[in-house]
């Protein structure tokens, strides 16, 4: 049902994914005491301190963040030709997805992270057929340095930039130098602000300390929430032979753009291998390419019956999550 309904763009479509959203939100408005504890901002106590003062304010911004997110992931993806045009699925997908677990389901750094993410696919994207790249470069490179700052394994999104720069077939030096500005840019600014208040060599020594590699933890993660995951991949199955014949088929403008979002896939499934961040905050990373993946072939698919019972499944094993977290 949600895929059809949001195979349109109509205004109405755009009042029933801020009504979707209220919907997988409701259990964080009506038991916020229990589901709203400002875990991830750990590192920033002044914003924890907000969300506890004014937890419904803290709510409200984050729901018009998601909206906005899923609107804009939405509206680079038709540009972009990745989906089929004036449909509000991808946006659909996106916050079915952020709103999988109840550590999403309220004020959370990802939601900071992947709207900078998103600007920055925005950015490489918009790089291919450009002859005057350096202005987007030095965008990208500071989206991921500022996405650094909040969470950092985003820097994982340096190695997203230069391969773009390879399948976009663009070679000056400038262009490979450029990024590398953009990301020590606001990290300068940072280090000088902490330098003035003789916190810099603490902050040196908390992010060193922090980089190492490690084996995710699934055991971490909850037998609901793995089932969630399943689902969402058996999705990506089903549709995985549409979606190779759609790339092959299309113009080579399409094939690389594609070629972009599928090494945006896999950076971020790269980065939980350097992560101190548990499994579900490290997932979200990947709901913008996996998110772009199925709704492309949605988008353009004829028969959807498995599809849509597959979806059914998802919303109603997040119900299910839901109810045994607040029991």
């Amino acid at each position: 049902m949600i895929i059809r309904l949001f195979r349109s763009q109509y205004h109405i479509q755009y009042i029933l994914l801020f009504l979707l959203i209220l919907f997988l939100w409701g259990d964080a408005f009506i038991f916020p005491e229990k589901l709203m504890t400002g875990n991830s901002f750990h590192e920033f106590p002044w914003v924890s301190k907000f969300i506890s003062s004014f937890p419904y304010v803290a709510l409200g911004v984050s729901i018009l963040l998601l909206f906005l997110q899923a609107v804009l992931l939405n509206a680079i993806a038709e540009k972009h030709k990745l989906v089929e045009r004036n449909q509000l699925l991808t946006a659909a997908i996106y916050v079915v997805f952020m709103s999988s677990q109840p550590q999403l389901v309220q004020p959370n750094l990802m939601l900071l992270v992947n709207l900078l993410l998103i600007l920055l696919l925005y950015a490489v994207l918009n790089l291919h057929g450009r002859n005057e790249s350096l202005s987007a470069l030095f965008d990208a490179g500071m989206l991921v340095g500022l996405a650094t700052m909040l969470f950092l394994p985003s820097f994982a999104f340096m190695a997203f930039i230069l391969i773009t720069l390879m399948i976009f077939r663009l070679y000056r030096w400038r262009e490979w130098v450029v990024p590398f500005i953009g990301l020590a840019a606001p990290w300068l600014f940072y280090a000088t602000y902490l330098f003035w208040y003789d916190a810099l060599q603490e902050r040196f020594d908390m992010i060193i300390s922090s980089i190492a590699f490690r084996i995710p933890d699934i055991l971490a993660v909850s037998t609901e929430l793995v089932v969630v995951w399943i689902l969402i991949f058996v999705l990506i199955i089903t549709g995985f032979g549409k979606i190779i014949k759609y790339a092959n088929e299309t113009t080579v403008d399409i094939r690389r753009k594609s070629g972009v979002v599928f090494w945006m896939l896999l950076i971020g499934l790269g980065s939980a291998f350097f992560s101190n961040h548990n499994l579900i905050t490290q997932a979200s990373l990947e709901f913008i390419p996996v998110t772009i993946f199925i709704a492309g072939y949605l988008s353009r698919a004829r028969k959807m019956f498995i599809q849509q019972v597959v979806m059914f499944l998802i919303l109603a094993a997040i119900i299910i999550i839901k109810l045994q977290n607040l029991l």
